[in-house]
């Protein structure tokens, strides 16, 4: 389905490069065949690091000039690269973000939170994109992901994606939000997010929490050298800090010693004033 998707983009011009990160499923027969049928997919290989080496490898093999991410399990709509391509071009901006639809997979249903009676357009310079992500963040999930955004390729010149690290999306987004000068939100589903049991994302372990842990303290110090750290980010750290110790203490982890940290953290945020 993601294959097919891309396929039947409106937007003609564009090139898919098929990572296979070590896969020993068929997956690599499916890609092969697709690279056959069209110029437009190319199929590369290379030995398992992960999502972010895969991410990495992949801009290093791309010749185009715009860079989109589209998981394997996802799919987008027909229009998804005309619409950002069109919002990001027209607004001069460095990248474009698009709204999604979330498909559960265990109740074969589809959630859809935008509609489109409800269509709008938001510009944002990189300081007030900053300023204000905590917040967007909370109202919509498409400001924390890789996927259902275009990118100038320019913009990582200098960020990669961190190999071997999971929560690998918000920790390179924020990253490309300083590089860039101007972004555009456009209020459309234009990606179909598939959630399955078992992800990556819903099972909590210590290498997870140690993860989130390290890129939330990431942030903070990057926002707050940037001169941009706002109380909205304090709320958001002690949020997600005290949301993960749930979590920890739901799978048992209330014993680890990152479990400790997260508690020390949460005392000292408390403290301060």
């Amino acid at each position: 389905m993601c294959l097919d998707s891309l396929s039947k983009q409106t937007y003609k011009l564009f090139e898919v490069l098929m990572v296979n990160d070590g896969s020993t499923d068929n997956s690599g027969t499916i890609c092969k065949e697709y690279a056959v049928r069209d110029s437009r997919f190319h199929y590369l290989e290379k030995e398992n690091g992960g999502l972010s080496d895969a991410r990495n490898f992949g801009l290093e093999h791309s010749k185009g000039a715009y860079i989109t991410f589209v998981d394997s399990d996802d799919w987008v709509s027909d229009t998804y690269l005309f619409d950002l391509y069109e919002a990001l071009t027209r607004e001069n901006a460095d990248i474009s973000i698009a709204s999604y639809v979330k498909y559960n997979v265990a109740e074969a249903m589809y959630y859809f939170h935008i509609f489109e009676d409800n269509y709008y357009e938001r510009v944002f310079t990189s300081e007030e994109l900053i300023r204000e992500l905590p917040n967007l963040e909370n109202a919509e999930l498409s400001y924390y992901t890789s996927w259902g955004k275009l990118f100038r390729k320019n913009l990582f010149e200098h960020v990669h994606f961190p190999k071997g690290k999971l929560i690998e999306d918000t920790r390179t987004n924020i990253k490309l939000f300083l590089e860039s000068s101007k972004v555009i939100y456009i209020n459309k589903g234009l990606y179909f997010y598939r959630v399955r049991e078992g992800s990556i994302i819903q099972s909590v372990t210590e290498n997870l929490l140690e993860d989130v842990f390290d890129a939330l303290v990431e942030r903070i110090c990057i926002v707050s050298m940037s001169g941009l750290y706002s109380d909205s980010y304090r709320y958001s750290l002690l949020s997600h800090l005290e949301g993960r110790c749930a979590q920890a203490r739901e799978s048992g982890l209330e014993y680890s010693e990152i479990y400790r940290r997260y508690l020390e953290m949460i005392h000292l945020i408390k403290r301060m004033r």
